[in-house]
């Protein structure tokens, strides 16, 4: 499902125009809802490269900040143990 496609039936949803009761729609209604999420936390739509390179950025963000933390943390540990 593309985002246009998702807004689309989430702006449907909050109208009040789609049956909620079928288990299909339901499912339907809530994979438009995760999309639309996901969009508005990584900036595009599901696979564009604008995305993957936020989630690059992220993720090596992310192991820089951990390998640090290790750094720091792992000297201090092995001189405790003297």
């Amino acid at each position: 499902m593309t985002l246009p496609e998702a807004e689309k039936i989430v702006a449907l949803d909050l109208d009040g125009k789609l049956d909620r009761s079928d288990r299909d729609v339901a499912k339907i209604v809530f994979e438009a809802h995760t999309i639309v999420q996901r969009a508005s936390l990584w900036g595009a739509g599901p696979g564009t490269p604008s995305r993957r390179r936020g989630m690059l950025i992220f993720f090596g963000a992310a192991i820089f900040i951990a390998v640090w933390i290790a750094g720091l943390l792992i000297p201090l540990l092995l001189g405790l143990e003297q």
